[in-house]
This record gives C-alpha cells, sequence and structure tokens, in this order.
C-alpha cells in the first residue's frame, strides 16, 4: 500500500499481502497503485482470469488465415 494510506478492512489487506507474497503484485506496483487496482490485480490471479491460453486451429480450418471462427474445432493449451 502507498505510504501514509491505510487499508479499507482487513479482508482487503490480507488478499493484496497474499497476492504479493505469491509474486502476483511486484514491490514498485504496491508502492504506487492505489487498493483498488491492486485487488483487482490480485483476483485477476484466481481462476481462469490469470490463465493464458492459446488457441490452435485444427482440422481444415488450421491452414485458414484469422481467428477461430465461432463453431470451428479448436484445442486450447494451457
Amino acid at each position: 500500500m502507498p505510504t501514509g494510506k491505510k487499508y479499507s478492512s482487513k479482508s482487503n489487506e490480507e488478499i493484496i499481502k497474499k497476492a504479493q507474497k505469491e509474486g502476483k503484485i511486484t514491490d514498485k506496483q504496491m508502492k504506487s497503485l492505489p487498493e483498488g487496482l491492486l485487488l483487482g490485480i490480485a483476483k485477476k490471479g484466481d481462476k481462469k482470469g490469470g490463465v493464458k491460453e492459446t488457441r490452435k486451429k485444427t482440422g481444415k480450418e488450421a491452414h485458414k488465415k484469422g481467428r477461430p471462427k465461432k463453431g470451428s474445432m479448436v484445442e486450447v493449451k494451457e
């Protein structure tokens, strides 16, 4: 948290400090960003938000240009 400011609640403080320990939030972010943004970064790492997925077209769609269209066969790798 930026110097001189307090957290709005104890649970927010715990969430942010846990995210910092896990490496989701850097020290530079802790010093400069407001509490709301830090919470957003911390929560994004949970569930699907922090997972980077690559979508690879399969079958006859594989060699076509552009992004996969709705209904096309797609292999998702995490």
